[in-house]
């Protein structure tokens, strides 16, 4: 299930990892999409996106999402979003997180729409 609004793309992704299924959510990016990560890193491109979102799935991340604002001009669009849940740290420990997140997204020629910048901490 792929989002036909900018701003179902939250939902659908907290739907899909909270259920851990990869490739559902691996789905809702682009193949050349950018993701920020807390280090500074910038992670390129479907396959280390999809490395990271394993990763979230093996750490049992559990996630709420709620948009803040959207704001869309033709095929582009720029969510704020708010993600807040739980996860593991390297003890396998249950810890608290919260993202306020910025997320650039581009219409497919399909009509859905799929993440092309993602930065989890962007309004922090």
């Amino acid at each position: 299930m792929l989002p036909h609004k900018p701003e179902d793309w939250p939902r659908l992704f907290v739907q899909h990892l909270n259920s851990g299924d990869l490739e559902a959510v691996a789905a809702l990016y682009a193949p050349n999409a950018r993701f920020l990560a807390r280090s500074g890193e910038t992670i390129v491109g479907h396959d280390r996106i999809r490395d990271m979102l394993t990763r979230m799935i093996r750490l049992k991340t559990k996630l709420q999402s709620q948009v803040i604002r959207a704001i869309s001009v033709d095929d582009v669009a720029v969510l704020y979003t708010d993600f807040q849940g739980t996860t593991m740290d390297a003890s396998e420990k249950t810890i608290d997180v919260r993202y306020n997140a910025i997320e650039v997204l581009r219409q497919q020629p399909d009509g859905c729409w799929k993440l092309i910048v993602g930065d989890p901490n962007g309004r922090e």
